[in-house]
C-alpha cells in the first residue's frame, strides 16, 4: 500500500498490525511516474508476481461552475485522477502479461458515470477514468488480465476534506451526506466485486438509483439534476457573496 502522506501511510499500516508481516508500505507521489513504476516493480518482485493492482488515490476539487475554474485545477486533478491511474496500468500490464494472468482494479465514482455538476472538473476526469477501464478491460481479456472500476457514491472517507494539493481539514458535518457508508462497508462490497471480476463496480447506498435513472433518461431524473444544478448556483453565489465583505 501506498500514500504521498507518510504520517497517514504510518497510521493506516498500525491498523493492519494484525496481518504484521504481511503488509508493505511506500511513501509514493503518483503524480510521479518513476515512483509508481518504482512502487509496482518492487511488489513484484518482493511476492514473485503482481496478482493486483489497485490504483484509488484521488482528490476533488471545487465546487464551482467550469467556466469559474483554472487550467490549473484542471493539470492537478489530471496528474493525480487520471495520470496516476495511467501510471499504474503502464507498469502494471507487462507485469500481469508475462505471469499470464492479473487484474486491474481503477477507482473512478458515480461521478464518471452521471454528470458532476458543480464538480465539472472531477467529473469529467472519472469520466475518462471509467472510459480507460472498460477500454482496457476488452483490450485485455485475451492476456487474461481483468479490469474493473470502481464507481463510489458516498463513502467516508479523507476525500471529503482533503484539498487538490494535499492538505487535510475535518470536515464540517454540513458537508458529508446523510447516505454515507463506511470505508469498510466499501471495501467489503469491491473485494467481494472483484472476486467475481465485475467489470462496473458501484458502491454506496444509492450508486445503482443514480446509474439507472439517468440511463433511462427519466424527466423526474432530468428535473432532479436540474434542481442540483440550481442548488449549487445558489450556494456558490452565497459564498462569493459571502467572501466579498
Amino acid at each position: 500500500m501506498a500514500d504521498r502522506d507518510a504520517k497517514t501511510l504510518a497510521s493506516s499500516v498500525e491498523q493492519l498490525s494484525a496481518h504484521a508481516g504481511k503488509v508493505h508500505s511506500a511513501t509514493v507521489d503518483v503524480t510521479k511516474q518513476e515512483q509508481v513504476h518504482q512502487l509496482i516493480q518492487d511488489a513484484a518482485a518482493r511476492h514473485g508476481r503482481l496478482d493486483v493492482l489497485f490504483n484509488n488515490a484521488g482528490v476533488a476539487g471545487r465546487h464551482v461552475p467550469l467556466a469559474d475554474t483554472t487550467l490549473d485545477e484542471w493539470r492537478i486533478l489530471m496528474d493525480i485522477n487520471l495520470w496516476g491511474v495511467m501510471y499504474g496500468i503502464y507498469a502494471a500490464v507487462p507485469i500481469m502479461g508475462c505471469q499470464g494472468e492479473g487484474h486491474i482494479v481503477n477507482t473512478a465514482s458515480i461521478l464518471g458515470l452521471i454528470p458532476g455538476v458543480y464538480e465539472g472538473i472531477y467529473s469529467t476526469i472519472k469520466h475518462a477514468v471509467v472510459g480507460l477501464s472498460e477500454c482496457l478491460r476488452y483490450e485485455l481479456a485475451d492476456d487474461r488480465i481483468a479490469v474493473s472500476v470502481v464507481c463510489p457514491s458516498t463513502v467516508a472517507s479523507r476525500i471529503w476534506g482533503m484539498s487538490p494539493t494535499g492538505e487535510y481539514r475535518e470536515p464540517s458535518k454540513e458537508t458529508i451526506p446523510d447516505d454515507v457508508i463506511s470505508a469498510a462497508e466499501a471495501a467489503e462490497t469491491i473485494l467481494a466485486e472483484v472476486a467475481n471480476k465485475q467489470a462496473i463496480i458501484l458502491v454506496g447506498k444509492n450508486a445503482r438509483w443514480l446509474r439507472d435513472e439517468y440511463y433511462a433518461r427519466s424527466e423526474s431524473f432530468e428535473n432532479f439534476l436540474l434542481e442540483n444544478s440550481r442548488k449549487g448556483r445558489r450556494s456558490y453565489e452565497a459564498s462569493r457573496h459571502d467572501s466579498s465583505e
